[in-house]
């Protein structure tokens, strides 16, 4: 926004922040007058009017000093308002210099020293001065407050029997729901990252596999099939039936740490290294006894495997380690 100083006719720069500071009143930057802005006050002027100058707010109104012989013309019923013109001015330090007043109600006519015109300043009360800095700003009008409106009260303070007495602060339970929520999601996180480690053990596996089984997963360990070493010792025929082969072998767990008695495939060949048959052979089958639920670490087991060779053609046959997988499939040591 700009106004135009009456003195020097220089037009000048006022912010918002000026005119509220003073009123209205502001001090040009270039000659030190102090004027009302907002009779000149306009939004923009042309480019090469502007001056780079401003206009900054005063915090006093400016004084009207009447000269003594000046008051001997004015009226008669004016001699009182005269009388209190020529009384010293207040401390406000002021730098505008009035030749001649007179008041006219509510406008009076201001003779500025080495002027050679005459301004007419309207005076403007606080009220007027606001509305027209919210229509130049377009700021809403304040909403008038309601006579029959009750006075707003603070709300009572809530007094805290635990603060008073020095106690911990209760915590909702809400929070304590949702720690408890993320604890256990993070131990499921942990139980499945670790799950073929976990599940390796006694206590824990058939728990994790009912759980994954819910989902339709079938969870088994990682074991370490070559970790079994499985020697052969030889095999017969029995006497009474010859087509029955019995042969012996141990199984050895070679691993850090226990693991499941494995199946023992039995591959039969002819002499020419044909399979004439392929057989899994549990460890209830090829033990004498009950077998173990998990082979310890560096236990060592004896087995004896009966295999039916019905046209008496083997001529050797082969042995490996298996274990079912999570996939279904029997895994073997030495491949499929």
């Amino acid at each position: 926004m700009f106004t135009t100083c009456p003195s020097c006719r220089m037009n000048l720069a006022v912010t918002v922040a000026d005119l509220r500071v003073g009123q209205g009143y502001v001090r040009c930057g270039r000659c030190e007058r102090v004027f009302n802005a907002l009779m000149s006050l306009a939004d923009d002027v042309d480019p090469e009017d502007q001056s780079g100058l401003a206009a900054h707010g005063t915090a006093s109104m400016p004084a009207l000093d009447i000269p003594e012989e000046d008051v001997s013309r004015m009226p008669d019923e004016d001699s009182v308002v005269a009388q209190e013109l020529l009384e010293p001015a207040s401390p406000l330090d002021v730098d505008l210099d009035v030749m001649d007043s007179a008041e006219t109600g509510t406008v009076e006519t201001i003779v500025l020293e080495g002027d050679t015109y005459t301004q007419v300043e309207e005076h403007v009360d606080e009220a007027e001065m606001m509305k027209r800095l919210r229509d130049i700003t377009g700021e809403p009008e304040p909403e008038p407050e309601s006579e029959s409106a009750a006075p707003a009260t603070a709300p009572p303070l809530e007094f805290d029997a635990d603060a008073a007495v020095g106690n911990a602060p209760r915590r909702h339970w809400g929070w304590a729901v949702g720690i408890a929520a993320l604890l256990l999601l993070l131990a499921g996180q942990i139980v499945h990252y670790n799950r073929q480690a976990l599940v390796a053990q006694p206590w824990l596996q058939k728990p994790l596999q009912w759980i994954y089984g819910v989902f339709g997963v079938q969870l088994e360990p990682a074991w370490n099939l070559a970790a079994y070493d499985l020697v052969q010792h030889g095999g017969e025929a029995l006497a009474l039936n010859s087509t029955t082969l019995v042969l012996r072998a141990s199984v050895h767990n070679r691993a850090a740490s226990a693991q499941p008695p494995p199946l023992i495939r039995v591959r039969l060949q002819d002499r020419f290294g044909n399979t004439l048959s392929t057989t899994a052979v549990p460890p209830a089958d090829y033990l004498k006894v009950t077998p173990p639920q998990r082979l310890a670490a560096d236990q060592r087991l004896d087995a004896e495997l009966h295999l039916e060779d019905p046209n008496r053609q083997a001529a050797s046959w082969e042995l490996d380690a298996c274990l079912p997988g999570s996939d279904g499939a029997l895994h073997c040591a030495n491949g499929p």
